[in-house]
């Protein structure tokens, strides 16, 4: 039987009740909830918690926090699980992760948000299809498989982006690249931040006794404990992957630099004599030889000539050049 949802919080300002999609009120069984999703950025859905909710303040003060760290909380009523997921809005970094906050009970499931969550809108949607979970567990699975999902295809796409840094590093722009490399190992970071507490919250769930959970059910959480640890294995080998390329980047530029340092002073090397003599002979004084004499000047540029297949034959022989 599928989910009897008794109130959602649309996108109004204004909690909405909607109709059992597949079955009637009177034919609610044990495996069917009710549904309340609020958008703790309005008065009217903080007010229905803390009046209608029946909820502790302690849990009530969880669910309207903005920013919270993954972590699960259970006592005899339910249990309060927080999880992170990719910010997905319009405008957004998808690093910048968004809050749901979960209290499950049996009959009755409430996630909050301030910010859009689109793994809900999935769920939302299914229902309207008539194709949403049909016990509480279920919907806990599919908002965990959701948000994982979506943080997988993260980085999957962060690590094809590294692949096109390492073979552009030689032929790209490298002070865009540069750019790119860091903001990609900034994205690691922060990710990898909200997902190793995601982790501890994930195997934290799967050891604790709950009745509406079944061993199938916990076989799921305890994969996604294990696909948040490979996620983070991920993270951790595209920034050091990030890091190398960086590395890489930097002596391509280290190298280019000391080359063109190198051939500047080749050729100051060889200007340097030369400035020298025309220097010398430059000087507006009586007594300069050659001054009364018409070859004087091809014959010193003959000099000057010599003077640089000599420095030419030096640098060759000593491997300068």
């Amino acid at each position: 039987m599928a989910a009897l949802i008794t109130g959602y919080y649309v996108e109004k300002n204004y909690i909405k009740k909607l109709e059992n999609l597949t079955e009637e009120v009177s034919k609610k069984s044990e495996d069917s909830f009710s549904w309340y999703h609020l958008n703790v950025l309005e008065e009217e859905a903080k007010n229905w918690l803390k009046e209608e909710s029946g909820l502790s303040d302690i849990v009530i003060k969880e669910l309207i926090s903005e920013e919270t760290r993954p972590r699960i909380l259970k006592d005899e009523a339910g249990i309060l699980l927080n999880l992170r997921g990719l910010n997905l809005n319009p405008d957004s970094d998808e690093e910048d992760m968004v809050s749901l906050h979960m209290w499950i009970e049996p009959g009755r499931i409430i996630t909050t948000r301030s910010e859009r969550i689109f793994t809900i809108d999935d769920i939302n949607q299914s229902y309207q299809k008539g194709k949403g979970p049909r016990t509480t567990a279920d919907f806990l699975i599919q908002v965990i498989d959701g948000i994982s999902n979506r943080i997988s295809d993260y980085i999957y796409d962060i690590e094809e982006q590294i692949d096109e840094m390492e073979e552009e590093v030689l032929t790209a722009e490298r002070s865009k690249l540069r750019s790119l490399i860091s903001e990609k190992r900034r994205e690691a970071v922060i990710i990898r931040r909200y997902i190793v507490p995601q982790r501890e919250s994930m195997a934290r769930l799967y050891r604790e006794k709950i009745g509406w959970l079944d061993e199938d059910d916990k076989e799921h959480i305890y994969e996604f404990s294990n696909r948040a640890i490979r996620q983070i294995e991920e993270l951790d080998t595209i920034r050091d992957r990030a890091a190398l390329v960086q590395e890489e980047l930097n002596n391509k530029i280290n190298d280019q630099m000391n080359r063109t340092m190198y051939i500047l002073s080749i050729v100051g090397s060889i200007f340097l004599p030369l400035g020298f003599l025309t220097g010398l002979f430059g000087i507006n004084i009586g007594g300069m030889p050659g001054t009364e004499s018409n070859t004087a000047f091809a014959i010193f540029s003959i000099i000057m000539v010599l003077i640089i297949g000599v420095e030419y034959w030096l640098f060759k022989r000593n491997d300068w050049i």
